[in-house]
């Protein structure tokens, strides 16, 4: 298992897409529209942190579920096949995966957050950069399930624009690229319900010192659940058709 993890290591290492998509993509963003917006408090905190938070948290989900996704490559490539062929459990095989695509969430977080402290001179004590980094890791399990489910659902021709679309909504609704504050009600209200504000909102709460609201959890773990089952669904069947 440990030299599959380094295999997958290596490979997400070497990804250019990665490196686009989940970091100058996201720092980009902040150094260009952040400032439009900096005298506001958005999310409790002042805007260029808010701010921050969303587009390192949009950085992150991009990177997980391009990682996740990319299974349906694999799959029609015969690497699963092979992977199926070695003792290595499938069960321990979904876990590296899952496990490395969530590792790529932690670079948008560093970098979107030096562009801010550089920028706006955002401040926060260690413990909290600590606390962020830790608490935007873990939240992206949820969407590393579903970049899996997505991955051994679909063929590759539709994995890719499947995947962007679900990604774009999410990011969208989900108040990562505009502030959900700005939002009318209805779409509010809608972003509350959706993952990705729950999991930006994880970031948002440690940056101003407080724990992460009971309805915040719940909301993330009931999708976490929802994509577990649909990825599972989806192995099973990516499995009977060989």
């Amino acid at each position: 298992m440990r030299a599959y993890l380094r295999f997958e290591l290596r490979r997400l290492v070497r990804d250019p897409r990665l490196m686009f998509f989940s970091i100058i993509g996201p720092v980009a963003t902040y150094l260009i529209f952040s400032a439009w917006s900096a005298g506001d408090r958005l999310e409790g905190l002042a805007a260029p942190v808010a701010v921050m938070i969303g587009l390192a948290g949009y950085g992150a989900v991009a990177g997980v579920l391009m990682v996740g996704s990319a299974v349906s490559q694999e799959r029609a490539a015969g690497w699963l096949h092979q992977l199926r062929t070695t003792p290595l459990p499938a069960g321990r095989v979904v876990a590296v995966k899952a496990l490395v695509s969530s590792l790529t969430a932690i670079p948008p977080v560093i970098a979107v957050g030096a562009a801010a402290a550089i920028q706006h001179h955002v401040e926060l004590s260690t413990g909290r950069w600590v606390a962020l980094l830790l608490l935007m890791w873990a939240g992206t399990a949820p969407f590393a399930l579903l970049g899996l489910a997505i991955g051994y659902g679909l063929s590759p021709q539709m994995a890719v624009p499947v995947n962007f679309l679900v990604f774009l909504a999410l990011s969208v609704l989900g108040g990562l690229l505009a502030p959900a504050a700005y939002f009318p009600q209805g779409l509010r209200s809608l972003a509350h319900a959706l993952p990705t504000y729950r999991y930006a909102e994880l970031g948002w709460r440690s940056a101003a010192g407080h724990p992460p609201t009971g309805s915040g959890l719940a909301v993330l773990a009931a999708w976490t659940a929802g994509f577990a089952l649909v990825a599972a669904w989806a192995y099973r069947r990516s499995t009977a058709r060989r």
